[in-house]
């Protein structure tokens, strides 16, 4: 990890070092799905025991690093402490003991640093303790569609690797278990963590749930491969403002063969009006002004069922 800003290495933990502590990520997690099961544990705080886990492989003498002094420290959370349900096999030492013993998960992130672990994992994990932040906790990765779905319904999801034959695996050939769920915590960041931008990404991935079964869609998913990669990612993969998703969108179906008339496709299912539609058609032009893309940031943001 480069710092505590949000840039780190894809690759963790390598895959000799999850092979050669495989017994001990398979039982442990084994105790946690089972804590979980019996609702001992909810899902933020099998989230929370799920990164140390990792994290302690990883950085095993100093990965709880110093209390951030701030307004928080003082403050006492609900629930119990980590030392109340990290379980006896992962085998804390004397000083991680001590330093957990009075500590909830939420505390955890709020009040202390974590060796090389992202500020934005940390906002994450304290505004989904507080409730502020819907995410949903998953065993296995979801289809662009279904990520698609939850971001409709103002969710993000995170995968945690969990299955006895995945938790010591490099998953999709890039990230290690660690950095998945971290990778994924940073897009919960990316996606809540600017209100501002938050009402017109949701319209817009409202909007593209609508046409994602049109015939016309399917039909080039199917055959524009460049097209299905450059589609699902602005739909589930991409959270930024309203008009830059659509400017990708845009130049996704401009390198299509069927570009304009799927794009004016595009603005009839959408019911766009003439201001609306002369603003889309000057996108990604040297035309497109300020007056433009007030129009647009407009009618997504009218599009969101999420706030009032």
């Amino acid at each position: 990890m480069k710092n505590r800003l949000g840039s780190y290495k894809k690759l963790l933990l390598t895959e000799d070092a999850l092979q050669s502590s495989g017994p001990y990520l398979r039982d442990n997690l084994g105790v946690l799905i089972s804590e979980l099961r019996l609702e001992a544990l909810g899902p933020r705080d099998f989230t929370t025991l799920y990164i140390l886990l990792y994290l302690r492989l990883r950085s095993p003498k100093n990965w709880l690093q110093r209390v951030r002094f701030s307004q928080n420290c003082s403050q006492k959370y609900n629930g119990k402490t980590l030392a109340e349900i990290i379980p006896a096999s992962m085998n804390l030492n004397e000083w991680e003991k001590e330093k957990l013993l009075e500590v909830t998960g939420e505390e955890l992130f709020t009040d202390f640093i974590l060796k090389g672990i992202p500020q934005s994992v940390n906002r994450a994990m304290m505004n989904w303790y507080k409730g502020e932040w819907k995410i949903q906790m998953l065993d296995y990765i979801p289809s662009s569609r279904e990520l698609l779905r939850l971001q409709v319904k103002n969710t993000r999801c995170i995968t945690l690797m969990t299955s006895p034959e995945n938790c010591t695996r490099i998953v999709l050939g890039t990230r290690d278990p660690l950095s998945f769920v971290l990778h994924d915590l940073m897009h919960a960041d990316q996606f809540f963590g600017q209100e501002i931008f938050l009402k017109g990404q949701l319209g817009f991935y409202s909007l593209i749930n609508t046409i994602y079964d049109k015939t016309e869609t399917k039909t080039l998913l199917r055959s524009d491969a460049a097209f299905k990669k450059e589609f699902e990612y602005v739909a589930s993969d991409m959270n930024a403002y309203v008009i830059h998703l659509f400017k990708c969108l845009k130049s996704s179906i401009y390198r299509t063969s069927v570009s304009d008339s799927y794009f004016h496709q595009l603005m009839n299912w959408w019911n766009m009006n003439e201001k609306e539609r002369l603003a889309s058609v000057k996108l990604n032009t040297p035309e497109f002004d300020e007056a433009d893309e007030h129009a647009l940031k407009d009618f997504f943001e009218r599009h969101q069922e999420i706030f009032a």
